[in-house]
């Protein structure tokens, strides 16, 4: 295990190091925004596997999974998944694991989310169902510790960590802040009450945002998910480009959700927004968004 200033530092350097010069990573689409980022800042190119989606749910197309990654030289997997909060089955992770492993792609598992799930599931980490894993962790997102940039790679072998750890000695970043690092203990050894008590009120902000589009804004259908504070709207029903769902958002709902194309380039009419706040906050931001729509009917 090596430290790391963050989970997309991590990629980052995974990406720089791990793959050619012009060499291509997969994603699944929709999904966290840094991985197009971190993917194109080096120059390689991004393979996207879009997911298959029926009446809300999405799926993996494991046919067109297994042609593009044959294609690739790097797999960057989110588990659990950002922004559809997926919780992987053993079986799916054994599947994606196996076929990383047939066609000699390296696979990067970003497992930030990981404490928080929900509704009974349960998270498998990557690298308990494979051995061909290199692990990103971090307790910023379950403690809301973002700020002070402290995570941890794990590798699968002594010579991936070696080539990682001479990327940073080379830049003379040798470790984590010492106050990072006394936050990261205090909350994994002292913070189980914080997240016994997070995890229901998350839950039941979820269902509020489900219940209350279905009875005032039917138009926006929310995924509630198994994991992570993150609800993906499906906004196609309000008939808008996303350009015009954008502006709509920050000009009439005074919402600033995160676009949906950024987590899927050929997306069109979906947000992502934060679930992790006081229910007065998600009360307040839905009652704007109510009204936003309500004027689209005048």
């Amino acid at each position: 295990m090596s430290w790391s200033l963050g989970v997309v530092q991590t990629i980052s350097a995974c990406v720089r190091l791990f793959t050619p010069e012009g060499g291509s990573v997969l994603i699944q689409t929709p999904v966290y925004s840094e991985f197009y980022d971190m993917t194109e800042a080096w120059g390689r190119k991004v393979v996207e596997s879009p997911f298959v989606e029926e009446d809300g749910a999405w799926t993996v197309d494991w046919a067109d999974f297994e042609a593009k990654l044959r294609q690739c030289d790097l797999f960057l997997l989110c588990n659990p998944h950002n922004p559809l909060g997926i919780v992987w089955t053993p079986e799916e992770l054994r599947r994606m694991a196996a076929l990383c492993e047939k066609y000699h792609v390296v696979l990067v598992s970003d497992e930030i989310h990981s404490d928080l799930i929900f509704h009974g599931k349960k998270h498998t980490p990557t690298a308990t169902v494979a051995d061909n894993v290199i692990t990103c962790i971090s307790g910023t997102k379950t403690f809301n510790l973002a700020g002070l940039q402290a995570s941890a790679a794990v590798f699968p072998n002594a010579h991936s960590k070696e080539v990682y750890d001479r990327f940073w000695q080379r830049m003379d970043i040798h470790r984590n802040n010492a106050f990072s690092l006394t936050a990261m203990e205090a909350a994994f050894t002292s913070g189980d009450e914080w997240l016994d008590q997070l995890l229901p009120y998350l839950s039941a902000n979820f269902d509020y945002i489900r219940d209350y589009c279905a009875a005032n804004i039917p138009q926006i259908k929310p995924n509630v998910p198994d994991a992570t504070y993150l609800v993906w709207l499906d906004c196609r029903g309000l008939g808008l480009s996303n350009q015009e769902l954008h502006d709509f958002m920050i000009q009439k709902a005074k919402l600033g959700l995160n676009d949906g194309v950024s987590f899927g380039r050929s997306l069109s009419g979906f947000m992502r927004l934060n679930a992790a706040c006081p229910r007065s906050v998600l009360e307040q931001a839905m009652n704007q968004l109510k009204s936003a729509v309500d004027g689209l009917k005048r």
